[in-house]
């Protein structure tokens, strides 16, 4: 096939997870809310990627012009967003291959910082993709694999592997970016070490600001948590759920189908905390504050404590 623009790409599908819902919360409200505030973070961060891209974790190169330098991203990204789906293509090369896990990450880092998840899949191959115009058989193997990740998480198509064999073990195909479930899939891991959103200045304070907002929906979409008690009020001082999710906060919801998806966050949250465990230990400096950790681990595990999900345990202002 010669066509000019239409070539070989990766290609990812992605859909902004309960978007619908978000939706409805700010059309429902009588003022601008706090989703109504969520949506357009998330919009604008979209928008500012497909325009030229931020500045933040970028992977850039330069080239020699007769002028000086021109600076460009690695692996030729194109992005393109409509509502809650997004298409992200690059270059069919290992080069482009890091640029999509890059990408990819940057808006999974990104939404996690408030509270907003997405889902999708990498494929390998036909594309025209310029601008507006999208269209070939990997944006509709995307598209079609996209479901098939069940969780919030973006899946790696089995193609992906065949066509960079070569470049297996080498960073970003690398398991400190790239995880495998019990069934095999592999995927790009949702709290890659040190990559933080443009919220916070460190990963600890990324991985604070997710845990808070895992805490939150595992509570709010749990059926076994009921009212807003005092132990989940109390858990709020630390989380500030009401600032970011709006001050009319109901617990007495429940949705099991949403839970299994909090569920699955909790354990890839508690599971990269007990990973890096070495990282997060209290240092010097933290043992020092006033009512701070005075030993181990910065940041704990969540977990079920009988009658809500929170911390392990309490450790000072940290948890």
């Amino acid at each position: 096939m010669k066509i000019e623009g239409y070539e070989k790409r990766f290609v990812a599908f992605i859909d902004i997870l309960g978007f619908k819902a978000l939706i409805n919360s700010v059309e429902s409200a009588t003022e601008e809310s706090a989703d109504f505030k969520r949506v357009k973070d998330i919009l604008d961060f979209l928008h500012r990627e497909s325009v030229e891209s931020n500045g933040h974790h970028d992977l850039l190169v330069y080239e020699h012009v007769e002028d000086g330098l021109v600076e460009r991203e690695l692996g030729d990204p194109r992005l393109s967003y409509i509502s809650d789906c997004v298409i992200i293509s690059t270059e069919g090369s290992f080069d482009g291959f890091k640029a999509i896990c890059n990408k990819i990450t940057k808006l999974s880092v990104q939404g996690a910082s408030i509270g907003i998840y997405i889902r999708g899949a990498v494929t390998y191959g036909n594309v025209y993709h310029h601008g507006p115009m999208l269209f070939g058989t990997a944006y509709q193997c995307a598209y079609g694999l996209e479901p098939q990740a069940v969780n919030p998480r973006v899946i790696l198509d089995d193609v992906v592997f065949d066509v960079l064999k070569d470049n297996v073990g080498t960073f970003p195909l690398h398991e400190s970016a790239i995880g495998t479930d019990s069934e095999g899939r592999k995927y790009l891991l949702n709290y890659p070490f040190n990559y933080i959103s443009g919220y916070v200045t460190d990963w600890l304070s990324f991985l604070l600001r997710v845990k808070s907002s895992i805490l939150y929906f595992l509570n709010k979409f749990d059926e076994r948590v009921s009212g807003f008690g005092p132990e989940l009020k109390r858990l709020d001082q630390f989380c500030c759920w009401k600032e970011l999710y709006g001050w009319n906060l109901n617990f007495d919801g429940g949705d099991s189908g949403v839970f299994r998806k909090y569920i699955w966050l909790k354990d890839e949250f508690n599971a990269t905390i007990l990973k890096y465990s070495w990282y997060l230990e209290a240092g010097e400096t933290a043992k020092k504050w006033p009512g701070g950790v005075q030993e181990g681990p910065r940041i704990l595990p969540i977990m079920w404590n009988g009658t809500h999900w929170g911390p392990e345990k309490e450790l000072g202002h940290l948890r």
